[in-house]
């Protein structure tokens, strides 16, 4: 009580009590969780939030004994996630997806799952199918804001299986939310080169795409897929600046690309153009190839080659672009 004796939020022994019942599922003690619930049930089981968070200590609580019953690392975070699947279209039907016990029990469940992956990863368990597992995983922790985490799962995924446009564009994100903006432009780079297609643009909240997004929404109003011309306006806008280079053998493939591109864009016609995303991909791929003739590999006459190909596929956009650049 204060001097007036009015109740305040220090003295609310449901509130400093649902407190602890956050705590606890964060901690993974649902048991514990449930029955210091019942108590606060027996105080007042109306109070906001309780019914959610016993629902969910509950639902946990009630794994608690098989999950103990399995082995350290692939079978415990196989067994996590798919019973977070179950778990998340039980919260979804109930409600409680924005709820504080949902959010805590989110964080417990995934950290526990990606701990056990680095078990199984150390021990040599097999997780030779666990690339869209760690692909997940990645998502899951920059959604919690655990970028860290996120960029450690997404590097691992990417060192010991392969990239995607989802994986380089997640790992953008943890990047730049951490910081290191150098890496987050080349991974944005390096996902909307491999597919733009692959990429969750509400899950991009980074300054640099928010940017690109009204850029391109006012340039191309007319064109539904946003995430196909990213990559071309955060070229000519200098946005995308930072670049690696490139192996002989991506050369090949992106020269291949370009070929491949070039025979289905010249037998199509303006309509056919404009209703596909085939322009901004055969752009994207010849931008790729000048900066390999500018930077990286100089060659007057190609990076020329290059130049006035694109005039010729987009001159409104391209003039003012190189004029601006001589």
């Amino acid at each position: 009580m204060d001097k007036n004796g009015q109740l305040t939020f220090s003295d609310d022994p449901i509130l400093n009590g649902i407190n602890e019942v956050y705590q606890l599922i964060e901690k993974g003690e649902f048991a514990a969780a449930v029955a210091r619930i019942d108590e606060l049930m027996d105080i007042d089981a109306d109070y906001p939030g309780l019914i959610e968070s016993y629902r969910v200590a509950k639902f946990w609580n009630n794994r608690e004994k098989e999950m103990k019953t399995l082995d350290e690392g692939k079978d415990t975070a196989e067994y996590l996630m798919k019973q977070w699947e179950v778990f998340n279209e039980y919260a979804e039907g109930k409600n409680m997806v924005s709820s504080s016990a949902f959010k805590y029990a989110m964080r417990y469940i995934f950290i526990k799952a990606a701990d056990n992956y680095k078990f199984a990863f150390r021990e040599q368990q097999d997780t030779s199918n666990n690339f869209q597992f760690l692909l997940n995983l990645g998502d899951c922790f920059l959604r919690l804001e655990e970028y860290k985490l996120a960029i450690d799962t997404l590097e691992y995924a990417r060192g010991s299986y392969k990239s995607s446009a989802r994986l380089m564009a997640i790992l953008g994100e943890a990047y730049f939310h951490s910081g290191d903006v150098s890496k987050s432009l080349l991974s944005f780079r390096e996902a909307f080169f491999i597919d733009p297609a692959e990429i969750d643009l509400s899950l991009l909240k980074a300054k640099p795409v928010q940017e690109l997004v009204e850029i391109v929404k006012k340039e191309r109003a007319d064109f539904k897929d946003i995430a196909e011309w990213i990559p071309i306006y955060g070229y000519i806008h200098d946005i995308f600046y930072v670049k690696r280079n490139l192996s002989a053998h991506q050369v090949e493939g992106i020269q291949k690309d370009i070929y491949n591109l070039e025979l289905t864009y010249q037998k199509m016609n303006k309509s056919q153009v404009e209703a596909s995303n085939i322009m901004p991909r055969l752009i994207n791929k010849y931008l790729w190839l000048l900066d390999y003739y500018s930077l990286q590999s100089y060659n007057f006459e190609n990076m020329t080659q290059i130049r006035d190909r694109l005039l010729n596929i987009n001159r409104e956009l391209f003039q003012e672009y190189f004029t601006r650049k001589k």
